[in-house]
């Protein structure tokens, strides 16, 4: 019986060593190191996958408001979201993302490329000087906070430039993104009412409450199109933004998923419209026009479909448009509305009273700036009879030199026009694909709405469509070069 048991237990030992390369001390050292190194890469390509995994997830929930308070930093009357420390949906799959591309690189280094230096030192420098501004700050915990994040967007930055150069993988989630929020928003302004998602973070909704977002018309207040975002305005640039790579992806994507595709755009277009962001849609227009422009000028086999695919969507947001003329007409100062509507009045008497005392503060403060992220505590303690809600400054250039002064304001403004010098100055050495004319036509959007509004720079849905942008551009300049190079 000892025999067979010893018999059974030298059997089990010499598979586990063929099994795992494991071998008697002095002897198959090699096996051993080749196992270890087919684990490593397993484990590896486990992580990467996870990462582009996370990634995806980070992108269709950018615009979920659902969040979890991590402290409460109350500091009436400025709104709590400005001061309180949160972690959002979309934070938290967006640093598993990290985790996960960060743990891949430890099993299994590479060489990381930093893109284009004109694009990543101004991004790292507004990152470091929101770090100078925390001792001058007039909070400065909030603002390592703030710092803590343009870090995590820093990385977050160099994983999407050295991960992502094909719209190929980033149209589902773009398409999930969109449907899922479109069809949650139309569904809202049809119902004029909050649809029971408040698990999923959705605001209760109802146009006659004090602070929910209407059009006033005749009187009579209607719902914008909320999703599961903070606002019908962040919803609208997160729709704009998935909508132009959308676009520009269906211009080569494969014959069996243009219907999809086309799908996912119209019903994108018509939340886009129910939002009434003016801004939005403005972005997606400026971006279309680039899209179009290539295609024209390259006399792409793909222009009529693309066409095609414009006239689809009008077909079917026509009947809405008709419908909701006075409500268009309103947010388009038609009839002057801009005048006589008094939230269209109200609206535009806050974006000045706000730029100008943005612009008060940057003056005093011109060099240091009055702490990254604090402005809309800077102002309530410089203005305390403020005739309008403390916020940040619908100009994203004056929001930056405000909190970070002089120098974040140089940097950020090289972020907006390095770019578009650099497809200038190399347009005939670069292929200008589908991936870099998307991305060049996203930058022209997010850099659009930073002078309408502030959220692509404080709030983090805009955050992460900024930092996602100049990473995709970065990533997609680069290949053109490559792919120029190779052939």
């Amino acid at each position: 019986m000892s025999s067979d048991l010893l018999t059974y237990t030298s059997q089990i030992t010499r598979w586990i060593d063929r099994r795992f390369g494991i071998a008697p001390s002095g002897i198959g050292k090699p096996a051993g190191s080749a196992a270890i190194a087919r684990t490593r890469r397993i484990l590896a390509a486990l992580l990467y996958g996870l990462a582009r995994l996370a990634l995806g997830a980070t992108l269709v929930l950018i615009p979920f408001r659902f969040r979890y308070l991590l402290i409460s930093r109350p500091f009436p009357p400025v709104y709590r979201d400005y001061t309180d420390f949160l972690l959002f949906a979309p934070d938290i799959v967006m640093l598993a993302a990290l985790v996960f591309w960060l743990g891949a690189l430890a099993l299994k280094p590479r060489r990381l490329t930093f893109g284009p230096l004109f694009l990543t030192i101004p991004v790292a420098g507004l990152a470091f000087l929101g770090l100078l501004s925390v001792p001058l700050s007039v909070d400065p915990l909030l603002s390592i906070y703030h710092v803590v994040r343009l870090i995590a967007l820093g990385a977050f930055y160099l994983m999407v430039l050295n991960e992502v150069n094909s719209l190929d993988r980033l149209i589902l989630p773009l398409g999930l993104m969109v449907v899922v929020q479109s069809v949650i928003g139309v569904e809202q302004v049809l119902q004029q009412s909050s649809l029971g998602l408040g698990v999923w973070g959705e605001y209760a909704l109802n146009p006659d409450w004090k602070g929910v977002s209407v059009v006033t018309v005749a009187g009579e207040r209607w719902l914008r199109a909320y999703g599961l975002s903070d606002h019908p305005n962040i919803l609208g640039g997160c729709l704009a933004f998935g909508l132009i790579l959308i676009a520009a992806w269906f211009c080569e994507a494969p014959d069996r998923w243009r219907p999809l595709g086309m799908g996912a755009f119209t019903v994108g277009a018509l939340g886009l419209f129910f939002t009434y962001s003016r801004s939005a849609w403005l972005a997606l227009a400026v971006g279309m026009a680039l899209v179009f422009a290539w295609l024209v000028k390259t006399r792409s086999s793909s222009l009529v479909r693309w066409l095609g695919m414009l006239a689809a969507t009008l077909v079917v947001i026509l009947p809405f448009l008709w419908q909701n003329t006075p409500s268009l007409g309103v947010r388009l100062g038609w009839d002057g509305s801009f005048q006589t509507v008094p939230q269209e009045f109200q609206a535009i008497g806050e974006r000045t009273l706000l730029n100008q005392a943005a612009n008060q503060l940057f003056s005093v403060n011109a060099l240091t700036g009055v702490g990254l992220g604090a402005l809309p505590t800077a102002m309530s303690r410089s203005f305390p009879d403020f005739q309008a809600d403390y916020q940040p400054a619908h100009f994203v250039l004056v929001d930056v030199a405000a909190e970070i002064g002089l120098f974040g304001a140089f940097f950020y403004g090289v972020t907006l026009v390095a770019p578009w010098l650099a497809l200038g100055l190399n347009r005939r050495r670069l292929n200008f694909s589908p991936a870099l004319v998307g991305a060049s036509a996203l930058l022209a959007a997010v850099a659009l709405i930073g002078f309408f509004d502030y959220y692509t720079w404080l709030l983090v849905p805009g955050r992460l469509w900024a930092w996602f942008a100049w990473g995709f551009w970065a990533a997609a300049y680069r290949s053109s070069f490559i792919e120029v190079a190779d052939g």
